[in-house]
């Protein structure tokens, strides 16, 4: 009688455990649902929306062309030890007088 319940259990257990759930594993909804780090600016946004998408940068600099912000990327993976393949990824965007965006570019 155990070695039957115990039977049981284990195949419940087994039958449990590859289960499914249909909605995470669409792949249209992951790549429909970015999230807003990973969205790209569009020229003629304004500040506030910038703020509101990336967050406030320390990294702001005026030049002939405009303000520009900078936003760095991936700088948690330079502090990983023994990790001599890391290369800076930046977002930099370009501000008008007006202050919308102008131009933006992306290193990868």
């Amino acid at each position: 009688m155990k070695k039957l319940l115990l039977l049981t259990l284990a195949l419940g257990l087994v039958a449990g455990g590859c289960a499914t759930d249909n909605n995470s594993n669409s792949s249209t909804a992951k790549t429909e649902q970015k999230k807003p780090s990973e969205k790209n600016p569009e020229v003629g946004m304004t500040k506030a929306q910038i703020v509101e998408l990336y967050g406030k940068t320390d990294n702001i600099q005026a030049s002939s062309e405009g303000e520009t912000w900078i936003y760095n990327m991936n700088m948690g993976e330079a502090f990983i030890p023994f990790n001599f393949g890391y290369r800076p990824k930046m977002r930099i965007i370009v501000f008008d007088q007006n202050g919308t965006v102008k131009s933006w570019s992306y290193s990868k």
